[in-house]
């Protein structure tokens, strides 16, 4: 079974990091990165992903935001350099949080967590 993803974030680095982090999970297809919130949450709507990799502090609209207006969201997996959101994130029901530069274990650890909530 393959995991449909996608990424949400501003910094084309981390993207890069996600991007690579996926290649090393066979089971996990990224099918579209978002470097702007707007887009990467109407990209919610158009991709339908099993699974969401998103960022937190974003200009304009933030993840938080972007968590707590989804009506049906996917599987969330929070990606973010400040480890203050972690407890907001889990609290909107943020399968992990993972602090940016993300170990390849983690993220792997994380997929597990995910792969366990649907079986």
């Amino acid at each position: 079974m393959k995991i449909r993803a996608i990424s949400i974030d501003d910094d084309p680095v981390a993207i890069m990091m996600v991007k690579k982090l996926c290649e090393t999970v066979p089971q996990i297809e990224l099918v579209n990165t978002y470097n702007d919130p707007i887009s990467g949450a109407a990209g919610i709507i158009l991709d339908s992903p099993d699974l969401l990799f998103l960022d937190i502090e974003m200009p304009e609209f933030d993840g938080v935001k972007i968590m707590e207006t989804l009506v049906k969201p996917p599987k969330i997996i929070v990606i973010s350099s400040n480890e203050s959101y972690r407890n907001k994130a889990l609290e909107l029901n943020a399968l992990a949080f993972l602090k940016k530069p993300v170990k390849v274990e983690d993220f792997q650890e994380a997929i597990t967590t995910y792969v366990k909530s649907e079986t």
